[in-house]
């Protein structure tokens, strides 16, 4: 038998779940609004000079992230679906932050499929230059360069992916 209390925690479940609001997408900001990405050279882990200014041309997502943070390794999956999906239409790039391991560095990378350029901040100057307080942070930046949005805490495949489209069809 049900009791009053039982059928209203049943009706706001299942209410709730089935009136569930999907968020707009996020709009892009006017061209003329967006300001420089911070200027950056490094070297990936795999060797590999990179540059803020050798990604031009195409949309950019900079991720950072720690190996050892939860919502990093939560959202990792949605950055290698990222990549399938959008190929070389996009650039990638994770910065490793605060992590102070190789090893962790290396097996994190492993464990996600991460085959994108991966840099490991060990000194902190992009970690100081973007300004993380915390990870993970994700930025996307348009083809010129411009800082577009800015995404504090785990993000989706789904988020991005609407901000990369209005990019890539503008």
């Amino acid at each position: 038998m049900l009791t009053a209390g039982s059928i209203v925690i049943l009706a706001v479940v299942v209410f709730g779940r089935s009136h569930t609001v999907k968020p707009p997408p996020v709009q892009l900001t006017n061209p003329g609004q967006r300001t420089a990405a911070v200027a950056f050279h490094a070297t990936t882990i795999a060797g590999q000079r990179v540059s803020l200014a050798s990604f031009r041309g195409r949309p950019l997502v900079i991720n950072f992230f720690a190996a050892w943070c939860d919502p990093c390794k939560r959202e990792a999956s949605q950055f290698t679906r990222l990549e399938s999906r959008y190929g070389n239409r996009i650039s990638l790039v994770s910065v490793a932050v605060r992590t102070s391991l190789r090893s962790s560095l290396d097996a994190f990378v492993r464990d996600h499929d991460m085959t994108w350029p991966v840099i490991w901040d060990r000194g902190g100057s992009l970690t100081e230059s973007y300004r993380i307080v915390g990870q993970p942070i994700t930025y996307v930046i348009d083809s010129q360069g411009r800082v577009v949005y800015r995404i504090i805490g785990q993000t989706t495949e789904h988020r991005i992916a609407g901000l990369l489209d209005q990019l890539l069809a503008a």
